[in-house]
């Protein structure tokens, strides 16, 4: 009996340092999102161009990837027909603001702010849907909130060329559309949907959303012939989100929702790092401490989530 229960144990450590492991992976490969789309819009692409080639790349791969797995992508109803446009727009709001703050302020402060998604969520289920929170909760709130105060009136925020106030209100609406996201998708019960065939419908939504914006705002799509920006591109479109999405499953899959969030703080501290490192941008102890505020706040709340 003993050794059976050890294999158990075993078996459960192994599954769970798994889970950490695409955790990890799944918040640490997001962080490179900055570093990939920055890097195109320096070489002349447009804000859709960028977010047409990303989503279009892993909704491709993904689509292969279902179709390999014999997995269908068939849409059952129209129930499922409107919860998967509805999302994927708000999941769309969410990539161009966040992409229109990377390019505007710090990319890592841009990456912390959205990173509140968490304590958005809070918010708003306390206000529009009469949940009930603890203190712990309404604290991670003000703090989380200071946290963003640091980060805006401080010298880290700044880039050179970039427009500090619209970056910051861009970087805020990504968390709140990404919030939004996370709200309908649990009040419509859209999580109830297989997991590659949602993921593949919203991809490939989102990449059809980009192109008809480049369309109708700049007449075509930026074709891109240069080595060097097929690199970014397969970047952003494979490691940053096609391996985040399917790491990421996993790791909820292992781990749960909760302890995935939690290491999902590897995603801003990634983005921070690399954008110091190869992007020029610059750290003070007013940010960092602003950062760290932002990181524990949302740490509490998603702690808290698990108790409820």
């Amino acid at each position: 009996m003993s050794s059976i229960h050890e294999l158990h144990e075993r078996k459960r450590k192994r599954i769970k340092l798994n889970g950490i492991f695409y955790a990890s992976v799944s918040s640490a490969s997001f962080g490179f999102s900055p570093l990939f789309s920055l890097g195109l819009l320096a070489a002349g692409l447009s804000d859709f161009d960028v977010l047409s080639y990303r989503w279009l790349v892993a909704g491709i791969v993904l689509m292969i990837y279902a179709l390999c797995k014999k997995k269908s992508l068939r849409l059952n109803s129209f129930d499922e027909v409107w919860k998967v446009v509805l999302l994927s727009a708000l999941r769309a709001i969410t990539s161009v603001t966040l992409l229109i703050g990377y390019a505007n302020i710090s990319s890592g402060i841009a990456s912390t702010i959205n990173f509140m998604y968490p304590v958005i969520v809070t918010i708003c289920m306390m206000l529009f849907f009469g949940e009930k929170r603890s203190l712990a909760d309404i604290v991670a709130i003000g703090v989380s909130i200071f946290g963003v105060y640091l980060l805006a009136s401080g010298d880290s925020i700044i880039v050179e060329g970039g427009n500090t106030r619209l970056g910051l209100i861009c970087s805020l609406i990504s968390a709140f559309s990404f919030a939004a996201y996370y709200i309908v998708m649990k009040q419509v019960r859209a999580d109830k949907i297989e997991v590659v065939k949602f993921t593949t419908w919203i991809m490939m939504l989102s990449a059809f959303y980009f192109i008809v914006c480049a369309f109708i705002f700049e007449g075509r799509i930026t074709l891109v012939k240069d080595f060097g920006s097929w690199l970014n591109i397969l970047g952003l479109g494979l490691w940053a989100t096609m391996v985040s999405n399917i790491t990421g499953v996993k790791a909820i899959r292992r781990i749960g929702p909760t302890h995935t969030s939690i290491l999902g703080a590897l995603q801003p501290v990634t983005a921070v790092i690399l954008g110091v490192l190869f992007l020029g941008e610059h750290l003070y102890l007013r940010s960092c401490i602003g950062i760290t505020l932002i990181l524990m706040a949302v740490s509490v709340v998603v702690m808290h989530q698990k108790k409820r």
